[in-house]
């Protein structure tokens, strides 16, 4: 092993001790080199305890050799040597990286941030410095290729696989990501709150089809995201949370935000409510586990994944690796099953097919088309599938169960005698309160991607696993090849909705009414994102959906406020698309500052704040289960001076006819727009006692109003 000082010649005239300069944080390790060193004129050496010290004074004084252990909080080694490496002052400095877990990927991520050695602590100093001559280290084999950061590939990785936009929050154990960022093509949303990021990166992936990425840092980072966490674990919805985390030689050691195993437990919380959770264990591993988490979340059912990485891996140098091939998975539905299929619904008197949200992407609503005009069958969707298939189409009932439509209901309680349920997993809100009109007599067919799906709240005469794509598309070409005509049924006659009364208040505006105005000035390819509240009722049954993209929801945790992150991350997907996002008081109360990240991004989202002064759900829901109405008000709170403090523009709607005199700035505004639109509290549209429907008691009357088409 050779070590040789810097700049200096070594010749007796100019001779000088040796500066040498130790960095590590154990302090028995510091007091034994003390010990053996104490006495030894011909070196000059510094004991500092950690890397941001070691750093100034190294730029100070310029030492011939540092000596520095790899596993340090706040700055390891192999970061702190790659920074000495960069700076042209100090590049020249003789670096030593020491470990008591020296690895062969440890050593050679050593090698490749610029270490002339890694060593296995404890270090021999004088026997280091008595092998100078006739000893090299070996060079990384040319054979396995360049290195580069972790965090560099991560990126490269990611972008590689498709990725466009990484949402998030920077912080100090995802910094290596961040900057790695930096220097990619990919563009970085940086939201005011985590949750505000998940919200968006789920939108994003529902509204694209593909994988979303999320970077935040330990601690509070990921603790922040883990609503948005656990509503894309109940959508099913892509997203990859990649999570910074302290270095492994300081897990369990007390040091700030420390997730692993020995602290916060990150990887255990976590895996609850994704498809995958884990932690890197070593930088060679980064690449192989970042293959498998993006396979995951984009496999069968959809879902979220996350990954922490501690700092030694992302600021490790890796190789990256020759990668090839890929996993598919495919369900093969055989024919014979499909002849079933057929037959049942074409033999059926009145039969229905109810289309989940699981039939959105793959070509699917096409294929639902098809078959369903080929079976002459009507169709419900349940109300995230809204819009799955078009409800200005003559086969259309509209939605089933919260905020559902009377044409879909009391078709359903027509003696409905074969259900064809395809991409959902029937669950109370899409079902109206499990109705038991959907266990018929005959048969129900429930088809999902997810087999813990099926038979979990009905049972199923014919249970299959399938995505939605790949049945109907099957059905569909076995279809094409039939002789017989399908049987003659008079269509449902349309979507029939409530015909509620407009609001008698001067200052008021009745919710079906501000949504009315709404479609009309949106035009028809707008993308609704539409939040849990009151306002969700309203919107899944008034606005008329057509096309299969264009109604993103989050309804599998319910979650409040998130409509907004959603907006953006809508926008972001479909830029020349006129994105809307309707919400409530109580929802904008708790994410309003994604407003900010939408002025930040110039992206011109529409904001309407359904305000009826409370958290009006909550209140209601408990007059109809005790018999007794609190206030739950959310004011004070002036949802325009709010909007306007962040950079938004803004406008108040109190009656009818002011959004559409306002059409011109809605549409063309280059900015996001914030309406706040004066809801008439009295104005309830009739719905089902969740609570009753769920109790063994069954299911609590409700008002039958008079029809609309």
């Amino acid at each position: 092993m050779s070590v040789e000082p810097a700049r200096e010649s070594r010749s007796p005239l100019a001779l000088r001790p040796l500066r040498v300069l130790v960095v590590d944080d154990d302090a028995m390790q510091l007091r034994a080199m003390q010990r053996t060193l104490r006495g030894n004129h011909q070196l000059d050496v510094v004991f500092i305890d950690n890397a941001i010290d070691a750093m100034l004074a190294i730029g100070a004084t310029k030492p011939d050799l540092v000596i520095m252990d790899v596993y340090m909080p706040g700055l390891d080694g192999i970061e702190a040597c790659r920074r000495i490496k960069a700076n042209a002052e100090t590049r020249e400095v003789q670096v030593v990286l020491a470990s008591a877990t020296m690895t062969p990927d440890l050593e050679l991520a050593a090698r490749g941030a610029g270490a002339q050695h890694a060593v296995s602590k404890p270090v021999d100093v004088l026997a280091l410095l008595d092998t100078r001559q006739g000893q090299t280290e070996p060079a990384i084999p040319d054979e396995l290729g360049h290195t580069m950061r972790g965090a560099d590939l991560l990126v490269e990785m990611l972008a590689e696989a498709g990725v466009e936009v990484v949402f998030g929050l920077p912080g100090g154990a995802i910094s290596p990501v961040h900057d790695a960022l930096l220097d990619s093509p990919l563009r970085v949303v940086t939201t005011r709150h985590e949750s505000g990021a998940m919200f968006a990166a789920a939108a994003y992936a529902r509204a694209t089809g593909k994988l979303a990425v999320v970077a935040v840092t330990s601690g509070p980072g990921v603790l922040n995201s883990m609503t948005g966490l656990a509503s894309a674990w109940c959508d099913g919805v892509p997203v990859l949370l990649l999570v910074g985390e302290v270095p492994h030689a300081v897990h369990g050691r007390g040091v700030l935000q420390d997730g692993s195993a020995h602290g916060l437990q990150i990887v255990e919380m976590t895996r609850y409510v994704s498809k995958l959770a884990l932690e890197v264990p070593r930088p060679s591993a980064l690449p192989h586990l970042l293959r498998r988490a993006m396979q995951t979340a984009l496999s069968g059912r959809q879902g979220p994944v996350v990954m922490t990485l501690p700092l030694d891996v992302t600021t490790a140098q890796i190789v990256p690796p020759r990668a090839a091939g890929s996993v598919t998975m495919r369900a093969i539905v055989d024919t014979a099953t499909l002849d079933e299929i057929s037959e049942l619904v074409l033999g059926a008197d009145r039969p229905l097919i109810l289309a989940g949200s699981g039939v959105r992407g793959g070509g699917a609503p096409s294929r639902l088309r098809a078959v369903a005009e080929r079976l002459n069958c009507p169709v419900a969707t349940t109300p995230k599938g809204k819009g799955v298939f078009p409800e200005d189409h003559p086969l259309a009932l509209g939605v089933l169960g919260l905020g559902g439509h009377l044409s879909s209901k009391h078709y359903l309680e027509s003696n409905v005698d074969v259900v064809l349920a395809i991409g959902t997993s029937l669950g109370d809100m899409a079902t109206d309160g499990f109705s038991p009109h959907l266990q018929p007599s005959c048969a129900l067919v429930h088809v999902d991607i997810d087999a813990r799906q099926l038979g979990k709240s009905y049972s199923p005469t014919h249970a299959i696993v399938a995505s939605a794509s790949e049945l109907l598309g099957a059905l569909a070409e076995r279809l094409s090849e039939r002789t017989a005509p399908p049987p003659s049924r008079p269509p449902p006659g349309g979507v029939v909705r409530h015909a509620l009364a407009s609001s008698l208040k001067s200052d008021r505006i009745a919710p079906q009414d501000a949504i009315r105005e709404i479609q009309e000035l949106a035009p028809p390819d707008t993308i609704f994102t539409v939040d849990s509240g009151e306002h969700f009722l309203f919107a899944a049954h008034y606005l008329e959906i057509t096309a299969p993209d264009s109604f993103l929801v989050m309804t599998g945790l319910g979650s409040m406020g998130q409509s907004i992150g959603a907006a953006i991350g809508a926008k972001l997907a479909h830029p020349d698309r006129f994105v809307a996002a309707i919400c409530g008081d109580g929802c904008f109360a708790m994410n309003a500052f994604e407003i900010a990240t939408a002025v930040a991004e110039r992206l011109p989202i529409r904001v309407f704040v359904f305000n009826d002064e409370r958290l009006g759900m909550v209140e209601n829901g408990h007059q109809t289960v005790y018999g007794r109405h609190p206030a739950y008000p959310t004011s004070p709170l002036d949802v325009c001076t709010v909007a306007r403090g962040l950079g938004a523009i803004t406008l108040k709607v109190e009656s009818v006819g002011q959004l559409l005199a306002a059409r011109a700035m809605l549409r063309d505004a280059p900015g996001p727009v914030v309406i706040d639109v004066r809801i008439d509290p009295d104005v309830v549209m009739p719905k089902l006692d969740r609570v009753a429907a769920m109790s063994p008691g069954g299911v609590a009357p409700r008002p039958r109003p008079q029809l609309v088409n």
